[in-house]
């Protein structure tokens, strides 16, 4: 019934509307982007200056263990936050160029929770785009739906990788 009330003014508006919502959250990661990278930057130069830190405290371990710790839940975390800020970034844009074109799903086919007492057109044209960006670019998709559980695993795996780097490397030869 909504159908019949929207003109072909109102459709572009929420077209215009979907499409300054997306263009403004490439925005926002891309800034999320340049400070990680800006962060990233000011850590490395930051490390030799902590591998140099000695201080009066006694560590139940050696400093060595707890400098390769902290540098490594540090590197492990940018690069976490990096590949999910990236990849939000290009998910974000797949939404920013495929609302140009794309046909809004049909009332019948969206799902909705039972308080929502109606399907906006806005809706519509949103989850026609979220499911045209998870057909075409599948890889840039996980990211729409990446859950923190997941994040914390590969942040985990990251972590041990690097403890072990860094507990190995200075007993090479």
């Amino acid at each position: 019934m909504e159908e019949l009330a929207l003109t072909p003014k109102d459709k572009q508006d929420a077209r215009i509307a979907l499409l300054k919502y997306y263009s403004s959250e490439c925005v926002t990661h891309g800034a999320y982007v340049l400070a990680l990278a800006v962060g990233f930057v000011g850590f490395v130069e930051a490390i030799p200056l902590i591998l140099k830190f000695e201080t009066s405290i006694d560590f139940p371990f050696s400093p060595e263990l707890v400098i390769g710790i902290v540098v490594s839940l540090l590197l492990s975390t940018f690069i976490v936050l990096m590949i999910y800020i990236l990849g939000r970034t290009f998910f974000l844009g797949y939404l920013t160029t495929s609302i140009l074109s794309v046909k809004p799903k049909e009332e019948s086919e969206v799902e909705c929770e039972a308080e929502r007492t109606t399907v906006t057109f806005i809706q519509r044209l949103h989850l026609a785009c979220v499911d045209y960006v998870r057909e075409k670019h599948r890889l840039s998709a996980t990211f729409s739906t990446l859950g923190i559980s997941t994040l914390a695993l590969v942040w985990f795996y990251l972590f041990v990788i690097f403890i072990v780097v860094s507990l190995v490397v200075p007993h090479l030869p």
